[in-house]
């Protein structure tokens, strides 16, 4: 029986949805990462390069599979942590289309620390600081090239014999109840009830702009990004974008 879910996504994929999701209409645990809440307290109190959640994140990784927004470890890492070794843990990794999750990190680009937000084109242009608990090791070179390392790396689990769902976004906001559905029926957990229950308020509570479920369902399943996409733009990603992880994920170029 599957006892613990672990989400992996980038940033603005949509993973505090899932869970919220899962946790109002399954029996199971959602492994967080990156330590209690007692840590991200503490860190709040401290400036600097959230040193706090990157050593807790390091310290707890064997119970908890660490961020959720870090590039994963390699198989065989995964596989010789303490949760791993003692329990059944489903993994779902998500991907968003490069486009409009570009757009979505110019808008709220999380863990960047800049004077000026710059205009569009340039942010597709500026090396992007990665954190300790990412992973990565190193700047990378863009935020079109973060879509790549991320997602690469998700490829690696989704190739084992692990317990894995591949799901991306679109697929999710178009049908969250038969995903729920499925993980349910496929992985043996439990529903919490009969009757599907969605969460269409804001994920974040500190973020009063932030808009419902419905709204970016329909922003996004109907395209309304692409109206914020310049030639220009457009051209600057389709030149860094992995073709092959595209195809893998089922997305076309513009």
């Amino acid at each position: 029986m599957t006892e613990y879910l672990k989400i992996y996504g980038e940033r603005n994929t949509c993973t505090r949805y899932f869970r919220e999701i899962v946790e109002l209409n399954l029996d199971v645990v959602v492994l967080e990462g990156g330590g209690s809440s007692f840590v991200k307290r503490l860190q709040q109190l401290l400036p600097g390069e959230e040193l706090v959640k990157d050593v807790a994140a390091s310290l707890s990784y064997g119970n908890d599979l660490g961020w959720k927004h870090s590039k994963l470890k390699p198989v065989e890492v995964i596989k010789s942590t303490r949760v791993l070794r003692s329990s059944e843990v489903l993994f779902v990794t998500l991907t968003k289309n490069p486009y409009s999750w570009l757009l979505s990190l110019h808008r709220r680009p999380y863990h960047q620390r800049c004077e000026k937000k710059p205009e569009f084109k340039s942010f597709l242009q500026t090396p992007w600081n990665t954190l300790r608990r990412e992973n990565v090791g190193h700047t990378i070179r863009s935020p079109i090239e973060l879509w790549n390392v991320k997602n690469r790396s998700y490829t690696v689990l989704h190739g084992s014999d692990l317990s894995v769902i591949k799901l991306t976004v679109e697929q999710l906001l178009l049908a969250p109840e038969a995903v729920i559905s499925s993980i349910s029926h496929d992985f043996q957990i439990q529903r919490l009830g009969p009757e599907f229950v969605n969460h269409d308020r804001p994920t974040k509570k500190e973020d009063t702009s932030e808009k419902g479920t419905s709204h970016y369902k329909d922003y996004y399943l109907n395209e309304r990004w692409k109206e914020k996409l310049g030639r220009e733009s457009i051209e600057l990603i389709n030149d860094s974008l992995d073709k092959s992880l595209m195809r893998y994920y089922g997305y076309e170029f513009l």
